[in-house]
Formats: structure tokens, C-alpha cells, sequence
């Protein structure tokens, strides 16, 4: 089954310097990014938000996002890092079907 289906929960967040319109934007691109990505074999994939067609909208596409998948107490987890400057955004998430 794909994880298209799945939903993303965001587990923990630490943030250093992000505003929180920018911490909003960034958590809304790292959920469908991991949707996204879970549906691959990628253990680790790099993205320049750049690329990302709403993340101009947003504010926030000088960031780039470094996403892992990680194996935690037998539990899949997708840990990722935002970077700007010195703005850092980190995030663990899990999926859990829809």
C-alpha cells in the first residue's frame, strides 16, 4: 500500500531562530515532503526549497532540508533539518494511516 495514504505526525520540534510563521511553513512542506519521500527506497535525501513551487509563497525557500529515515524502540521515524543562515529547524515525525 502506498504512504500517500498515510498522515505524518510531528513528534518533536526544536527550533533556533524561526519565527513561527516560518516554523508553520516549514512543518507543512516537511509532512508532505515525507509523504513523499516514504514512498521511495531514499534513506537520506537533501532538497533545496528553492525547487518547491509554494515554498516562495510561504516565505521560506532559502531554506534547505536535510530528511533521514531512522529505526527508533523498532518504530520508523523521519528525522529532518532545516537550514537557513543561522535559522535551524528540527524535526522527528512518524506516519500513521489515514
Amino acid at each position: 500500500m502506498s504512504r500517500l495514504f498515510y498522515k505524518a505526525i510531528i513528534e518533536d520540534v526544536q527550533n533556533n531562530k524561526c519565527s513561527e510563521v516560518e516554523v508553520d511553513a516549514l512543518l507543512d512542506i516537511y509532512a508532505s515532503t515525507v509523504k513523499r519521500t516514504a514512498t521511495t527506497s531514499a534513506r537520506k535525501a537533501w532538497f533545496e526549497l528553492g525547487d518547491f513551487a509554494c515554498a516562495k509563497v510561504m516565505g521560506v525557500n532559502h531554506f534547505t532540508l536535510m530528511l533521514e529515515r531512522c529505526q527508533a524502540s523498532g518504530q520508523e521515524q523521519w528525522w529532518g533539518i532545516f537550514e537557513c543562515d543561522q535559522k535551524v529547524l528540527k524535526v522527528i515525525a512518524t506516519l500513521e494511516r489515514n
